[in-house]
């Protein structure tokens, strides 16, 4: 049974454990030859596969590099990097969050948790049937995973075919072996976009992507009619020509191209010159184009309308993809609110996604993961209600000092201001010292309500250390704490 023990954190962790119990054995191929590929692209005139089969998600896969598909390719780019980007943090008793961090850092194969957000955002956002991720762990290949996670790595997504089973919910072709393996669902994590509720999909969505396919091929076609009139080859049309021979037409032809040879000219050519045979009847050239704009054509409203359709798809505001140049931005409150909409709606959906897949499938109960998904403006309307909570609860409270002689009595003791503040500010003031009820206590001085409240505090403290919720550096922290409070007098 390969070490399972906690990975090193010395930046040299070996990941021959995790590499031998993969199903995809990438780290140890052999890479002691060089090989050499030849990759050809064709012209599929943007056409994709029908919904759904393993051709589309190909399909999908090519129609995003395809050459002119700029604003789609930054959308998509967009998207990937903002994932990266997100901090993220494991809660919960020091030595497991510790472990279990080392862990997610160094996913796929020591990569990195950053190399594996991008490829399961890409596939997530360009593929019907969704990311998936290789769960690793000791125990048989074919059965669930025995002890804990050793590791995370992205699965390919052309290379798995859903089964719509519940126990074995993927095949993964392993090319480097040829071998189809059934994949325990312990051992896989699988994101998908809008999952059908049709049953015979197997669990299929539809991705971003899919979602604007036809927004997409009009803005292609754009592209190639743009590159066609800038180009100095001819474009596709008819070509009516008066008083000029055939033979003529051609020789002329011949002498020009030569001329560009002999001059270099790869793009731009100098001019072509025809004459008439008789002179009383000059020469004409009449072009008639196969492809022209409708008319009133307008490329700026297509282009907003097209970046419109793109923040739909992707559940977005509008500029995330586009900065907006011209024109009304609309009030404060109005942006705030599109982007709180927008917050609430692809990015939410993704992010609670990972989250919950990440706790359920990778994590034990004790170690909680989370993303920070709040901007700065989060960060700062939080903080000032946070602000507002906690002068409203420490309004209850009256410090001895001002009581007087006994003509202001508090509502309320110093540990049940603290248990307020914390069941309504746990941004600030955290629950594990505080996780018990004192608001059936009997009628008491002060001074005996605090006692007892401070035993009830040092009982829960104990307890969650037993537990596993809190390290002993917490608890020894929380009796030096009191011992200190108590010998100053507070």
């Amino acid at each position: 049974m390969p070490d399972i023990s906690e990975p090193h954190t010395n930046g040299n962790k070996t990941l021959d454990p995790v590499a031998d119990l993969s199903l995809q054995r990438r780290a140890d191929q052999n890479t002691g030859g060089v090989f050499s590929w030849w990759f050809a692209r064709f012209d599929d005139g943007s056409e994709i596969a029908p919904y759904w089969s393993q051709a589309r998600d190909n399909d999908l896969r090519l129609f995003v590099q395809r050459e002119g598909n700029d604003i789609l390719q930054g959308a998509v780019a967009s998207m990937v990097k903002w994932g990266k980007t997100l901090s993220w943090v494991c809660e919960g008793p020091e030595r497991v969050a510790r472990r279990y961090q080392s862990v997610l850092s160094e996913s796929e194969f020591g990569d990195g948790w950053g190399t594996l957000i991008s490829k399961t955002l890409t596939d997530y956002y360009t593929q019907d049937k969704g990311a998936s991720i290789e769960v690793i762990g000791a125990g048989n290949p074919d059965g669930p995973i025995q002890g804990p996670v050793l590791g995370l790595a992205h699965l390919d997504a052309q290379y798995v075919q859903p089964t719509g089973d519940t126990v074995y919910p993927i095949l993964y072709h392993n090319t480097k072996t040829d071998v189809k393996h059934k994949i325990h669902t312990t051992r896989v994590i699988r994101i998908v976009d809008m999952p059908s509720p049709n049953e015979n999909m197997m669990g299929v969505g539809m991705c971003a992507v899919s979602r604007v396919i036809a927004a997409s091929q009009v803005l292609l076609k754009l592209v190639r009619y743009k590159n066609e009139k800038l180009s100095d080859m001819p474009e596709a049309g008819l070509l009516v020509l008066n008083n000029i021979m055939p033979k003529a037409w051609e020789d002329v032809k011949a002498r020009h191209e030569k001329d560009r040879r002999r001059l270099g000219h790869e793009i731009w050519s100098n001019i072509m010159t025809l004459f008439s045979i008789d002179p009383a009847q000059p020469a004409t050239a009449n072009f008639v184009s196969f492809a022209t704009l409708p008319d009133g054509f307008n490329e700026a409203e297509a282009t907003d309308t097209y970046l419109n359709i793109l923040a739909l798809a992707f559940g977005v505001d509008k500029r995330e993809f586009w900065p907006e140049s011209s024109g009304g931005l609309g009030s404060a409150r109005e942006t705030e609110v599109m982007s709180q909409k927008a917050r609430g709606k692809g990015k939410g959906d993704i992010i609670t996604a990972i989250e919950r897949v990440i706790n359920w499938k990778v994590l034990p109960q004790s170690v909680n993961f989370s993303l920070d998904f709040r901007d700065d403006e989060q960060d700062k309307l939080k903080a000032e209600i946070n602000k507002v909570k906690v002068e409203s609860i420490m309004g209850m409270w009256v410090k001895p000092s001002d009581r007087g002689a006994g003509l202001f009595e508090s509502p309320v003791t110093r540990m049940e201001i603290r248990q307020i503040l914390a069941d309504n500010v746990p941004d600030y003031f955290k629950q594990e010292f505080l996780e018990f009820d004192v608001s059936d206590e009997e009628e008491l001085t002060d001074t005996e309500r605090e006692d007892k409240a401070y035993h009830q505090v040092l009982a829960m403290v104990e307890e969650n250390y037993k537990s596993g919720k809190i390290s002993l550096d917490d608890l020894i922290e929380f009796r030096l704490g009191n011992l200190l409070n108590e010998r100053i007098g507070v």
